[in-house]
């Protein structure tokens, strides 16, 4: 009888930990570009604003972008303010501390963070993920940074721990991290290699304490096509169903896409061809180069 009540309540717990992986997931579809596995009450939001507020992170990927928050509507919302009404967001928090007589910055910071937490709380802010698709070719907007990319496809898994050690220097004095006042940050995790579909990718993850309120983000970034997909997420204090953005992205899928996306583009290519050499445009002689030189 025990044992058998045991056997019972081991399955009920065993159901329970599955049962959130099988009921509450969904898939979200970005034009068509980019799928991600996320938790079923998550929608998405296209930012026109982001440009001012990751303007330093982008600007080597092209100005002609879309920028997209995924998330539950109240990090969304949160989130979204952050760039795009700061003053609306913060200004109670701003008036409150002008009435305060702080005696130390100690003691600022500390009602500072308090308030922001409470901030967070009211938001039932839960982290958010964010997606950056480039509509422009890396080899267009940073032709340097595009050789550096294009290297990788030919590099053995060593070649690629060797130069993850290298830019993971380099990515330390861009981002200065150790100069920052009031900011504990640290790069807890930095590999180059190749994503699931054998194009070049990097994973990134920083963690940070600002002013006593935990700051966690990732990036995981690669080329499609030869344009610059960026998928990532950001968490200020503790944050469910975000991590490992990587895990969370349809490679299958995308790879199924970029097939499709590669045959129609030649199929076009071709009929174009074809009608410049009908309208007389091209020789014969000519007409046969180009259709050879698409072909391959």
């Amino acid at each position: 009888m025990i044992n058998s009540l045991g056997t019972k309540l081991l399955g009920i717990v065993v159901l329970g930990l599955l049962f959130p992986c099988i009921a509450f997931a969904k898939i979200i579809n970005i034009e068509n570009k980019v799928e991600l596995k996320v938790p079923d009450n998550f929608d998405y939001i296209k930012v026109d604003e982001y440009s001012e507020y990751f303007g330093d992170f982008f600007s080597a990927l092209g100005d002609d972008a879309n920028f997209y928050y995924l998330g539950t509507n109240d990090s969304i919302e949160f989130a979204n303010l952050l760039i795009t009404d700061q003053e609306k967001l913060l200004n109670p928090l701003m008036s409150k501390m002008e009435t305060k007589n702080f005696k130390t910055e100690k003691s600022m910071i500390n009602f500072m963070s308090k308030e922001f937490k409470k901030l967070i709380k009211k938001y039932n802010y839960d982290g958010v993920i964010w997606v950056y698709i480039s509509s422009e070719n890396l080899e267009d907007s940073d032709a340097e940074l595009f050789e550096t990319v294009n290297s990788i496809k030919n590099m053995s898994n060593n070649d690629l721990k060797r130069e993850t050690l290298k830019y993971k220097e380099i990515l330390k004095d861009e981002l200065d991290i150790s100069n920052v006042d009031g900011l504990n940050m640290k790069i807890s995790k930095f590999i180059i290699e190749k994503n699931p579909n054998d194009d070049p990718a990097f994973d990134l993850k920083i963690a940070a304490n600002m002013f006593n309120i935990k700051w966690d983000l990732e990036v995981y970034g690669y080329i499609n096509n030869n344009k610059p997909i960026l998928v990532g997420s950001e968490c200020l204090g503790s944050c469910k169903n975000i991590k490992g953005v990587k895990n969370k992205i349809n490679f299958s899928n995308l790879l199924t896409t970029k097939s499709s996306t590669t045959s129609s583009s030649i199929v076009d290519d071709l009929n174009k061809l074809n009608e410049l050499y009908k309208s007389g445009v091209l020789t014969k002689e000519e007409f046969d180069k180009a259709k050879k030189k698409i072909l391959n």
